[in-house]
């Protein structure tokens, strides 16, 4: 799957991908224009995924101001939904407006397009802002949803009081109720004929729970929501992926041998593509597992070039391979002989394989060389999987964003 910015070429085709759009607001048409036109005061861009020269998924988009955007509209094309494509399309473009300090995106989605839409936006971070609704029976409401940005971190320990902050921002009341506090939509913000009920979060033990009904909110799905947020907890060590160039060339797209800057809105990376591999599940020795959890991040290494790039941990299995085979589909891309080498030998692991699926994918502008990771840490060994200090993390990552 490739993902580049759209050409000429491809204004026929686009006129296709978009015209569910264009059925329910024709202002979309004059968009897709503006995104061809050579008057760069117009605004308009337009990036997309494909898969054997046939478009599967396709934005449209704007920028409102220095840090928001406005989404347009999110066209599927043939396939898509099989191969996750307007999915696969908006991560790669909250990776570049994330780059870009992008802090807000909206979207206005037509009634007869959210069924379609609203999911695939939402596995990506996007929320519900709310409804504008139309009197009468011949039109449906249009939904609004939004992406927040939140370029920062915060600590465990006060999560709970972050979350207030959020849902005050996001319209909401908040009352306190002993160890946690419940919340619900303001009345001034309610529909007509709506009665809401108070939710809460209260903590047990290291856990958040939220209710009714009942359940753990992970740190993950925060992270998503506010990405690229990161939580920060003591047990948190990212984790160091390193495997061979023959493998990972087929897994993430490595660093360009030019390190020149490239921003989203420099019109050098109007012409360059970018692979986005269907596969993101790789395996290692199971080793450096002790704080995995969703969301972690990871440090990709690759032998002989050096660190290329990070990402975060959507899932992993610890298991033996043919168990791996039978419940992963992805593992077919893979060797079993090659995978059964990185089963542990001896241990309450014997015979297993650490197995991880990974999202949010970046690569580094430049490859950090082993020499040059040594010398932020003495300590580093990139012969097998291991947690790193969340310090050297971040040093190696501002490195490799670095260009000369």
């Amino acid at each position: 799957m490739i993902f580049r910015t759209a050409a000429k070429k491809d204004f026929a085709a686009l006129k296709k991908v978009f015209r569910p759009w264009t059925d329910s607001d024709p202002n979309i048409s004059d968009f897709l224009e503006a995104a061809f036109s050579s008057d760069e005061t117009r605004g308009f861009r337009c990036e997309l995924v494909e898969v054997g020269k046939t478009i599967r998924a396709a934005s449209l988009w704007c920028s409102d101001d220095a840090d928001q955007i406005r989404l347009a509209a999110l066209g599927s094309g043939p396939g898509a939904s099989e191969l996750q494509a307007d999915e696969r399309l908006m991560r790669e473009l909250i990776l570049q407006w994330s780059d870009a300090g992008v802090k807000k995106v909206t979207a206005r989605i037509p009634q007869s397009l959210a069924s379609t839409v609203i999911g695939s936006l939402k596995t990506c971070g996007f929320i519900l802002e709310g409804v504008s609704s139309h009197c009468g029976l011949a039109e449906g409401p249009d939904v609004r949803m939004c992406k927040h940005f939140l370029h920062s971190s915060v600590s465990h320990t006060r999560v709970m009081e972050f979350l207030q902050e959020i849902l005050l921002s996001l319209g909401y009341e908040v009352r306190p109720e002993g160890e946690g506090f419940g919340y619900r939509i303001k009345t001034d913000y309610r529909l007509p004929f709506i009665f809401s009920s108070w939710h809460r979060i209260t903590r047990s033990g290291p856990d958040i729970i939220i209710h009714p009904p009942a359940r753990i909110l992970e740190l993950h799905e925060l992270e998503t929501l506010f990405f690229p947020l990161t939580i920060r907890s003591k047990r948190d060590k990212p984790l160091l992926l390193p495997m061979e160039k023959k493998r990972a060339a087929s897994l993430i797209d490595l660093p360009p041998t030019n390190s020149q800057q490239n921003t989203l809105f420099d019109s050098r990376t109007l012409n360059e593509h970018r692979t986005i591999h269907l596969n993101n599940l790789t395996y290692s020795y199971p080793t450096g597992i002790q704080s995995m959890r969703k969301g972690l991040p990871v440090l990709f290494y690759v032998n002989r070039i050096g660190a290329v790039g990070s990402g975060r941990i959507e899932e992993w299995f610890l298991d033996e391979p043919k168990n791996l085979y039978n419940r992963l589909d992805e593992m077919g891309y893979f060797d079993p002989e090659d995978v059964k080498e990185y089963a542990a030998v001896s241990g309450p692991r014997s015979g297993k394989v650490l197995v991880i699926r990974f999202n949010w994918y970046k690569p580094f502008k430049r490859h950090v060389a082993l020499e040059e990771i040594r010398a932020i840490d003495e300590s580093f060994n990139p012969q097998r999987t291991r947690s790193l200090s969340p310090e050297s993390f971040r040093a190696i990552t501002l490195a490799g964003d670095l260009v000369s």
